[in-house]
């Protein structure tokens, strides 16, 4: 809010301010308020400037007599509707038009460059290593320009899953999002099947898995896990449960005995990417077996392992895990 005050209130205000902050001139009062002196000069001697409220004293704002109050920024909105009108009978509407499309452009810009700089993100918080994991699985980026309608690009990140199954993991993941980017995530479901997206928007989180992690945007292929993140295994650990919750599954063979002996595997056709899981697994003394497509695990022993050490954020694997657990136990 900002208020105009009557010549005599200006200088009552003025004389409070000096004794309070115990200033001989207004170059001094200035400099003890932190605001440029041109400004206190233009406040208390343009008998129309108005005064922001919050640099009036409560205890004198009573005290003064207010001729007129404006909401902030009136004076900015004041002066666009005269150019306005002026613009419009000098050039006409095809001039107003241009002018809103460069002034658009110009803020789309200055607000990119602005989301460009906020954006940070640590690359090695598990909750972040874990989303990579799912976005290598069943993820994808799309970045589309539509030049001749609306002039925007549309920066997409997806994750795939099946509604029927995958709903309660797909969720956790909206939650992660929400947490590391602030983004809500969209739900989509696809009518010819029982698939599910989620879906949301975000031009620099895609430039920086695309540059500095070299994931693909478009078609994947070639897929593989940063170096960096790759031969760590305290970091590629939280990578391997995102891949497995999306293109992973949990299932038992039949042993000669007839009894259901518990299998994971990874399946994908990403040999680069299977490669890397394999080795890392081999190195934390997982006897982790490499098939043209896949990367397998069988037995109790090796099962449990996975679940102490990797784990599962998908309710699907974790209930089946505690179910095969339980009756295990049990027999």
């Amino acid at each position: 809010m900002r208020i105009l005050l009557t010549r005599d209130s200006k200088n009552k205000m003025l004389a409070y301010l000096k004794k309070q902050n115990n200033a001989q001139s207004l170059d001094e009062l200035a400099q003890k308020l932190k605001i440029q002196k041109g400004t206190f000069e233009k406040w208390f001697y343009i008998e129309q400037r108005y005064i922001p409220e919050k640099f009036i004293p409560d205890e004198l704002l009573n005290h003064l007599k207010v001729i007129d109050r404006q909401e902030d920024g009136w004076g900015q909105k004041k002066g666009g509707k005269k150019t306005y009108k002026i613009i419009m009978e000098k050039y006409g509407k095809e001039e107003i038009k241009r002018r809103q499309i460069k002034g658009g452009l110009n803020s789309a810009f200055k607000n990119d460059q602005l989301a460009k700089q906020a954006f940070r993100i640590d690359i090695y918080s598990p909750a972040f290593l874990e989303l990579y994991g799912a976005l290598l699985g069943d993820g994808w980026l799309s970045s589309l320009f539509y030049r001749y309608k609306t002039k925007r690009s549309y920066w997409w990140i997806g994750i795939s899953g099946d509604a029927r199954k995958d709903k309660g993991y797909l969720m956790f993941l909206r939650s992660i999002i929400k947490r590391l980017f602030g983004k809500t995530a969209i739900i989509k479901y696809k009518k010819d099947s029982n698939g599910m997206e989620i879906i949301f928007c975000h031009k620099h989180l895609i430039l920086f898995l695309n540059k500095a992690l070299h994931f693909p945007i478009g078609l994947k292929n070639n897929l593989k896990i940063e170096d960096t993140i790759a031969q760590d295994w305290n970091r590629v650990k939280h990578v391997i449960r995102g891949i497995f919750d999306t293109d992973g599954c949990f299932y038992f063979d039949k042993t000669p005995a007839k009894k259901p002996y518990p299998c994971i595997s990874i399946h994908m056709n990403e040999p680069i990417l299977l490669d890397q899981i394999h080795e890392q697994l081999k190195t934390q003394n997982f006897k982790s077996m490499r098939r043209k497509d896949r990367v397998v695990l069988k037995g109790s022993i090796q099962i449990n392992k996975w679940m102490v050490e990797i784990g599962s954020s998908n309710p699907k694997h974790f209930r089946k895990y505690q179910s095969w657990k339980q009756n295990a136990l049990a027999a």
